[in-house]
C-alpha cells in the first residue's frame, strides 16, 4: 500500500473521530490494518499529527484556516509531496 492511498485512508477514518469536534481534550488515535493515526489539538487551530506504519513514521504540526492549510511542517519518513497531501487533506474534513 502506498503512502498516501495508507494516509487517504488513516484520515478517512480519522474523520469520524472529529465530526463535529472543535477542540479535543487529548490525543485521539485511529488504528487500521498496518497503522496508527493519531492527533491532538494543540490550540488554535494547531495540530500535532503523527501517522505510523510498517514502513514510516511521521510527525506533522499543521495549522487549519477554516478548511485551509495555513501552514505545516514535518520529520518523518513521508516525501513534502506526501506531507503537503495529509495537511491539505486533514485540515478539510
Amino acid at each position: 500500500m502506498n503512502i498516501k492511498a495508507l494516509a487517504l485512508s488513516s484520515l478517512i477514518a480519522a474523520g469520524s473521530i472529529f465530526a463535529g469536534t472543535q477542540v479535543a481534550k487529548s490525543t485521539e488515535c485511529v488504528y487500521g490494518e498496518g497503522y496508527q493515526l493519531c492527533m491532538e489539538s494543540i490550540g488554535y487551530n494547531n495540530w500535532n499529527i503523527s501517522v505510523r506504519n510498517n514502513y514510516t513514521t511521521e510527525k506533522m504540526t499543521v495549522q487549519c484556516y477554516g478548511k485551509e492549510v495555513e501552514s505545516w511542517n514535518s520529520r518523518g519518513g513521508f516525501s513534502q509531496e506526501e506531507a503537503q497531501y495529509v495537511a491539505d487533506y486533514f485540515c478539510a474534513l
